[in-house]
């Protein structure tokens, strides 16, 4: 039996960190929200969904590299794309590896 063999290009680095997220309350948009997190080479964790006042959702991700394309703000401008996103941004600290760039 053939063995599948893995593929090199997209080794985990380790790049991690929060993303801040205001969502319409319209049905789908925090599950594809979600799912352009993932399809994009993130896992996400730690999910916080809190209703503001006018509405709108704030989403914040802890999201860890699984081998994607290693750049939190360009994740963050591919988020602002998606219907009924009003905004998204990185928050908190950058990791060690991102500040030796």
């Amino acid at each position: 039996m053939a063995e599948l063999q893995r593929d090199k290009t997209f080794e985990p680095s380790g790049i991690q960190g929060k993303l801040k997220a205001v969502l319409h309350d319209v049905q789908g948009t925090l599950l594809r929200t979600l799912g352009t997190i993932e399809r994009r080479g993130y896992d996400y964790r730690d999910v916080h969904c809190t209703q503001r006042v006018d509405g709108n959702f704030d989403l914040l991700v802890h999201v860890e590299d699984t081998g994607g394309p290693n750049d939190l703000d360009l994740l963050c401008r591919q988020l602002e794309r998606l219907y009924n996103v009003v905004s998204a941004e990185r928050v908190g600290r950058r990791t060690r590896a991102e500040h030796a760039e």
